[in-house]
């Protein structure tokens, strides 16, 4: 047929069933819940309730907590990725049923990377599945106790102290009086990148003075989601299968060739060498020898059964895939944690005063920093906790079922069956900011989690690190850093508000991380009575 000889009748006839055809395809999910009585989000055509993500006019964050406010007496509600249903579970007793009591139903995470393009990431503990999962986390857990946290404490102290320095440095050139101006998201970055190199892969780097080294850069190239690597995430999620196809991956080949090099050469110099460093890459050798023994601690994580360590067959590339999603997840999530906790710092002076006396009264007249000390701090805790409560690094948590689980009917709904592969999300930000479970949800109060109260936060509605058996297993590490920075700062300095601090505080509308529209610009000021 020769197409210039259409009429344009003809045409018109083509294009009309050609955009109905489109029509159908994305929305043809779109009935999901509402044919078995679910209320849910009303999506657009193939975006979903995702509109806001792709095209950034708003926070995911605020999205989803607006769905969640919008179906308030709700257990779960319907959304959608793209086209494809999501539960979206917001009843604290559903959420422990998915993640505790029937777990067995919800072991696994959504897999957004494929496993022949990106088969590094996909061998993490993260995204490994089933059986796999099981044995790998058994195999990590004694890597993560609070003992191995006390040996790596002074590979974070040392990072702390680079820290400290460096404002130092950098105060001492400003004006007297003046406060010396920074974007704390950029110094905290740098701080995480030194304390993974260290901690992780046995790399010293001070990347607050080497502003450039190749560790640092790289870093920021594995967790940066914008320009090309913004729509492969979204052709990931869109088009999965399609993406398989074609071998598209999310990471680029320098950056998985960077981390398997280092890995490599690591171990292959450790054990000719005979060299034993208290960081992540000897845990996982002697994971991966069996040597790792369990403890006390790990009997409420679930393992295999036993809480004993076990061994598996893991190979180079399964110790590089560990160590890669330890330095994806704790590169940018520990930092915006501490981005967030010095803002809310710095606009509560009377919350910071009464850290920093904590903070004089703990280090005491030898004025030095001890992993004991890190942990007697408690209203130090309770700071980091609230701070968490209010800007969670991860805001929503997903499962993946694996076999169907039914919900049953309530006065509210009818029952609802979850089929097996497909996905629950549990919105953390939107419930800590529910004044159903905190009063006043928007007021930075760390007294919430003192001794007299933290007991009476209602189960499952504080969800930084994800619950179950699924808890982040870095928890104790990302803590543990944070209260080292903190505190290697606050005993020294001031943070204050500027003209440059972006009041109020809104969070962006980057789709894949949490921050604050116009950065984390604060000031810090050298203590008058500060410790030396």
């Amino acid at each position: 047929m020769d197409l210039l000889s259409l009429s344009l009748t003809e045409w018109a006839l083509g294009g009309t069933l050609l955009l109905f055809v489109l029509y159908k395809y994305g929305t043809w999910s779109y009935n999901h819940f509402k044919s078995k009585g679910i209320k849910n989000h009303k999506p657009l055509p193939f975006l979903g309730s995702m509109a806001a993500m792709v095209f950034k006019y708003k926070s995911i964050v605020y999205v989803i907590e607006d769905i969640c406010k919008e179906f308030e007496e709700e257990p779960f509600v319907g959304v959608f990725q793209f086209r494809e249903p999501i539960v979206m579970v917001k009843d604290p007793e559903l959420i422990k049923r998915i993640a505790v009591k029937d777990f067995e139903f919800f072991t696994d995470h959504q897999q957004t990377f494929n496993e022949k393009a990106d088969s590094l990431f996909t061998k993490n503990l993260f995204a490994l599945r089933g059986e796999k999962w099981r044995d790998m986390r058994a195999t990590l857990s004694p890597a993560f106790t609070s003992s191995k946290m006390k040996n790596m404490f002074h590979l974070m102290n040392q990072c702390g102290q680079q820290l400290g320095d460096y404002l130092h440095r950098e105060i001492s050139k400003q004006e007297p009086g003046k406060p010396y101006v920074l974007e704390m998201k950029d110094l905290f970055t740098r701080f995480t990148n030194d304390v993974i190199a260290t901690s992780a892969f046995g790399v010293q780097v001070d990347s607050l003075k080497e502003k450039n080294n190749h560790f640092y850069t790289m870093g920021k190239t594995l967790t940066n989601f914008s320009g090309t690597k913004f729509f492969k995430f979204i052709g990931l999620m869109m088009f999965p299968k399609l993406m398989e196809f074609f071998r598209i991956g999310f990471f680029q080949k320098e950056e998985k060739q960077f981390f398997s090099d280092l890995v490599h050469q690591t171990i292959s110099t450790r054990e000719r060498e005979g060299i034993v460093r208290p960081d992540m890459i000897h845990l996982l050798m002697q994971a991966r020898k069996g040597e790792l023994k369990a403890e006390h601690e790990e009997s409420d994580v679930f393992v295999n059964g036993s809480g004993k360590a076990k061994k598996i067959d893991m190979t180079d590339e399964d110790i590089e895939a560990q160590v890669m999603i330890f330095f994806f997840a704790g590169f940018d999530t520990a930092s915006t944690l501490l981005s967030f906790a010095s803002i809310l710092l710095a606009t509560h002076e009377d919350v910071q005063r009464k850290l920093q006396q904590e903070v004089d009264e703990m280090l005491g007249d030898d004025h030095q920093l001890t992993y004991e000390k890190v942990q007697k701090m408690k209203y130090l805790d309770m700071v980091i906790s609230e701070s968490l409560r209010l800007f969670p690094p991860v805001p929503f948590l997903d499962r993946l079922c694996v076999k169907n689980f039914t919900i049953p009917a309530t006065e509210k709904q009818p029952g609802y069956t979850i089929k097996k592969g497909e996905v629950t999300w549990i919105p953390a930000y939107a419930i800590h900011h529910n004044p159903k479970y905190y009063a006043d949800p928007e007021r930075f109060d760390p007294e919430r989690f003192s001794d007299e109260n933290k007991n009476n936060i209602q189960p499952y509605t504080y969800l930084p690190f994800g619950m179950g058996p699924r808890l982040c297993i870095g928890q104790r590490f990302a803590l543990l850093e944070a209260k080292v920075a903190l505190v290697h700062i606050l005993s020294h300095f001031n943070l204050t508000v500027v003209e440059k601090t972006p009041l109020p505080l809104r969070l962006t509308r980057d789709s894949f991380i949490m921050g604050i529209e116009g950065g984390f610009w604060m000031g810090a000021t050298p203590r008058k009575q500060a410790a030396t």
